[in-house]
């Protein structure tokens, strides 16, 4: 019988292939459930059928695992298996083989067609997973793994879920793409946790334990999953001193806080609490955001300056009421849609609401705007001061309150 082509594979070629069972392809090993879906199908069932090759993927995995046997019968405890094609999981009796005496596992450039449980590899003493490509889910659970934990360079199309497990050495992420959701639950990292130049979809942490350092530099991340999520995130940076980043997560931390105080408004509780956390997103992104806290000074100001000239104006009563009402109504709602959007929206809206200005007030060089503008203008003055002016005065100290922190939490340390 002719050889593996593969290189350092000295298994038997595999029927037609010139590759042996672990490293040929396995296109044909399953049909996709494509025009005959089952009743119970959807996005996260497999979209494999595996059933027409079920002795197959029983010796493939029986071949895989005497050959960790054997390697570990002849104390060689450090294996590298690499180009290989994994099937779907085999529900037959496999050799058993005592893995945990295995000192290292490395398996590269690898790919993983189907469901795929790791618990099996992280039992080696240090495992090492490298380039290799996830299909399906991937599921890890209940496992001590004792030294190194280096899962680099991957890329994971659907879920991967790490649950009850602890890593006892470094745990590497680094440079791998998820696709979906990376779960992390019950879970304790003793030692250096990394996820440098990680892309993620969406991250979960939950009853996760950081003992020492964690690194998220450069990481990618486009959805955080809970705000345990981003506190956890945020906390490492703001231990590496790195405050700009952690005031990002501490932003994310803020909104799905929101998340959790709306779900108390449909119960019923928590009203002023959440309406303070909107107010706080609304008019600075939780501190964060100084341009937009301006662009909210710049409104109010010229909205509180074109008002007070229409009440000012020789038209009617009720006439003033509805041109005010109407602009007011017109700014906030704007305001509010435009929050946390695309600043240049800021300097549109800013330029018609200072073409409004114009109209009702000729005041081309603002002067009425930056008389009004100084909060205690009319507090050091013996002019009388009514509820509505008062009330502009609050808004407005709060507002350059939130300008201040917000350019103070983005130039330097708390």
């Amino acid at each position: 019988m002719n050889k593996c082509s593969c290189k350092d594979c000295n298994l038997e070629v595999f029927e037609d292939n010139d590759k042996c069972i672990l490293h040929c392809e396995k296109d044909d090993w399953y049909e996709e459930y494509e025009s005959k879906k089952p009743k119970y199908f959807d996005n996260t069932c497999p979209k494999n059928n595996w059933n027409l090759s079920k002795e197959k993927i029983n010796n493939f995995w029986k071949t895989f695992i005497n050959s960790l046997k054997e390697n570990i019968e002849k104390n060689v405890l450090e294996c590298t298996y690499t180009d290989m094609v994994f099937p779907a999981l085999g529900n037959a009796n496999y050799p058993k083989v005592r893995i945990t005496e295995m000192k290292f596992l490395s398996l590269k450039n690898c790919i993983f067609l189907d469901v795929i449980d790791l618990s099996f590899f992280l039992s080696a003493k240090n495992l090492e997973m490298e380039y290799c490509i996830f299909n399906e889910d991937v599921k890890v659970k209940e496992v001590i793994h004792k030294e190194k934990f280096l899962f680099q360079n991957n890329l994971v199309l659907k879920n991967i879920t790490f649950d009850n497990i602890q890593f006892e050495g470094t745990s590497s992420f680094m440079e791998s793409t998820f696709k979906n959701e990376l779960t992390f639950q019950n879970l304790r990292f003793d030692d250096l946790a990394l996820f440098n130049n990680c892309q993620i979809e969406n991250l979960f942490f939950r009853n996760t334990f950081f003992r020492k350092e964690s690194n998220f530099l450069d990481m990618t991340l486009l959805k955080v999953g809970s705000r345990e999520t981003a506190r956890i995130i945020k906390d490492s940076f703001e231990k590496q001193n790195n405050i700009i980043e952690a005031n990002k997560f501490y932003a994310l931390e803020m909104k799905e806080r929101e998340k959790e105080l709306e779900e108390d408004i449909r119960e019923g509780k928590n009203f002023f609490e959440w309406l303070v956390f909107k107010i706080h997103g609304l008019s600075s992104n939780h501190s964060q955001d100084w341009l937009l806290a301006l662009f909210w000074i710049i409104s109010f100001t010229l909205l509180s300056v074109t008002i007070e000239k229409i009440f000012s104006s020789h038209i009617g009563l009720s006439d003033k009421c509805v041109v005010s009402f109407l602009i007011f109504s017109m700014i906030v709602i704007s305001n509010i849609y435009l929050a946390n959007s695309k600043k240049v929206y800021y300097l549109i809206f800013i330029a018609i609401y200072f073409f409004i200005y114009l109209i009702f007030t000729e005041d081309f060089y603002l002067k009425c705007f930056s008389k009004t503008l100084n909060p205690f203008s009319l507090m050091q003055a013996n002019d009388p001061i009514n509820g509505i002016e008062l009330l502009y005065k609050i808004i407005i100290a709060y507002l350059i309150y939130q300008l201040i922190i917000s350019i103070r939490q983005n130039t330097r340390r708390k």
